[in-house]
């Protein structure tokens, strides 16, 4: 037997649904259901179950308003044909509440997939209809990972939330804890007990009240001096010790007598006056001596004296590292930057050696730089010889590159970073952190700084706590930045050793991922080594070729979004 599609139609020929198992159009199966109730009509005398015409036959059953249809070809074999027409009535009954259109329609899904467990291109299985219900209702083991993958990812972000609004709210209560009591209110106060003192007593010495009142103004204020502003950035040389500082700013205080009386509160403002300077006076000196490594990375090549031709090859690189040292992405970013201040120099060309084309670093020109020149003959010159370079002692990129390390490629890395976490046995709420550093690829890093962000101060371990070469300053809005110094201003190392050392501390957090990501920077300043391999070869004049000209060359290396995730 060869079924050729099953239907659900109307007395009057409507499908309602229809399902096709071998190569009938839609259309097809739309015209032979049309003309089934005419064939229905000539054969009502006969009372068969089955009707024919030229080309198929029609096995149908009644269902209430509607009637089940199969059609087969005419050589099929009809007994098969009603076994297989039963068995489509059961599973449908079975399927629906009540026999109605819109019952039909809305398990539409359910009867399409029980018709295609009973007929498989167009041959019947060999099932019964407890079998097909069961097919039906089975589950999908994907189906149900998927839901275990979605209910957990919801309990996560739950979790996250609440952490988060834990720690917003720790930090909260840790602000106000240490925020200082208000001044204006402390100063009104005083203010009103000492008119009140003075309306009742006329030219008589201040009660002890009121002294107790003064004094306690002059604390708050001399404690006020005492505590330098929180600012952002590095604070190097700081002073650990506010005790020393108050007893150093109280006895340049005048002395009080408290048997002498107060002459309109001259005294108060003269000591008034006097902290108030000395406090601006502190702040700038605390101010200035915030300068941090940090802000060297933005060294300009106009901060370089130029004498004559100044050519700068400035890089930046950009590294994303994992928590295992292991390297997960990086890239490189650089420009040759030329600088003329001489005009008789600045008819010229310069030859570079470019060694980076291999290893997949892209190399692009100055629209007005002869680029096929470049491409064959490593020169760097104007298309229009008759011209020459600008001589206004502003630097003009005339060269750029750019390229991008795969995984676990160090090319491009200068220093990588390991970090190892482990929960805190003494202090429960800490973990234990160690950031093992290691220069690579011969670079000379003299210092390097590295952020970990965190909400609260952290304690420095082992041989990190007399580490002279390394300097540490926790700051409220950045977190802890510690500055490791490798090697002298002069660029000679002070200890091999240090090319490779670690840095150990504790830190309160809630989950090894609050510590991350960590952002480090550095510097290489006049480095004789470039990762986009251009080199310098020489800077020749375009009236004669033979005629090498005085240059500098000046390499900068820095970093740019150099994290560790």
């Amino acid at each position: 037997m060869v079924v050729l599609a099953a239907s659900i139609c109307t007395r009057g020929g409507k499908a309602i649904i229809s399902r096709q198992f071998k190569g009938l159009s839609k259309d097809r199966v739309t015209a032979l259901l049309a003309t089934f109730p005419s064939l229905l009509s000539e054969s009502n005398a006969a009372q068969h179950t089955t009707v024919e015409n030229e080309t198929v036959r029609y096995v149908y059953q009644p269902l209430e308003e509607l009637y089940i249809v199969l059609i087969t070809n005419k050589h099929s074999n009809i007994l098969q044909d009603i076994d297989t027409l039963h068995l489509f009535a059961q599973t449908i009954t079975s399927l629906l509440r009540s026999v109605h259109e819109r019952e039909i329609y809305e398990n539409a899904f359910e009867i399409l997939s029980a018709f295609d467990e009973i007929v498989i291109l167009g041959y019947k299985e060999i099932i019964t209809p407890s079998q097909v219900r069961t097919y039906l209702e089975m589950d999908s083991h994907e189906e149900k990972i998927q839901e275990i993958i979605e209910r957990n990812k919801e309990l996560e972000a739950t979790e996250e939330r609440k952490r988060r609004a834990k720690e917003i709210q720790r930090k909260e209560n840790f602000l106000r804890e240490n925020r200082p009591p208000s001044f204006s209110s402390h100063f009104s106060q005083h203010s009103h007990s000492q008119s009140q003192s003075q309306q009742s007593q006329h030219n008589v010495y201040t009660s002890n009240t009121t002294l107790d009142s003064s004094s306690n103004s002059l604390s708050y204020l001399s404690s006020k001096s005492k505590v330098a502003p929180r600012g952002k950035g590095l604070q190097l040389g700081k002073s650990k010790n506010p005790r020393r500082q108050s007893q150093q700013i109280d006895s340049l205080l005048p002395e009080q007598n408290p048997l002498l009386p107060l002459q309109n509160n001259s005294v108060s403002n003269q000591q008034h006056q006097f902290l108030s300077s000395l406090e601006k006076n502190t702040n700038n000196t605390i101010t200035n001596n915030k300068t941090s490594y940090i802000d060297q990375t933005q060294i300009q090549p106009q901060d370089y004296e130029n004498n004559g031709i100044l050519i700068v090859v400035n890089e930046k690189i950009s590294a994303q590292i994992n928590r295992d040292g292991s390297i997960q992405s990086s890239e490189i970013k650089g420009d040759l930057q030329l600088r003329i201040s001489n005009s008789d120099l600045s008819h010229s060309m310069i030859y570079v050696k470019v060694n980076g084309k291999n290893d997949g670093i892209q190399y692009k020109t100055h629209p007005n730089v002869d680029r096929n020149k470049f491409n064959k003959q490593n020169l760097i010159t104007l298309k229009d010889s008759s011209k020459s370079f600008p001589s206004n002692d502003q630097s003009l990129n005339v060269l750029r590159w750019r390229g991008v390390g795969k995984a676990d490629n160090d090319s491009f890395i200068p220093i990588i970073f390991t970090t190892w976490l482990t929960a805190s046995n003494n202090n429960p709420g800490f973990f234990d952190v160690t950031i093992e550093y290691e220069v690579i690829n011969n670079f000379n890093i003299e210092k390097f700084t590295i952020n970990v962000p965190t909400f609260s101060d952290i304690v420095l371990r082992g041989e990190s706590k007399n580490d002279s070469s390394l300097k540490f300053e926790f700051d409220e809005d950045i977190g802890a930045l510690f500055e490791k110094t490798l090697s002298s201003p002069n660029g000679d190392s002070e200890n091999d050793d240090q090319l490779t050392g670690t840095i150990e501390f504790s830190a309160e957090a809630n989950e090894e991922d609050a510590l991350f990501p960590m952002e480090s920077k550095f510097v290489l300043e006049n480095s004789n080594l470039t990762i986009g391999k251009i080199e310098v070869q020489d800077v020749l004049s375009i009236d004669n070729e033979e005629e090498s000209l005085p240059y500098d060359v000046i390499g900068l290396i820095s970093s740019d979004n150099f994290v560790v995730v």
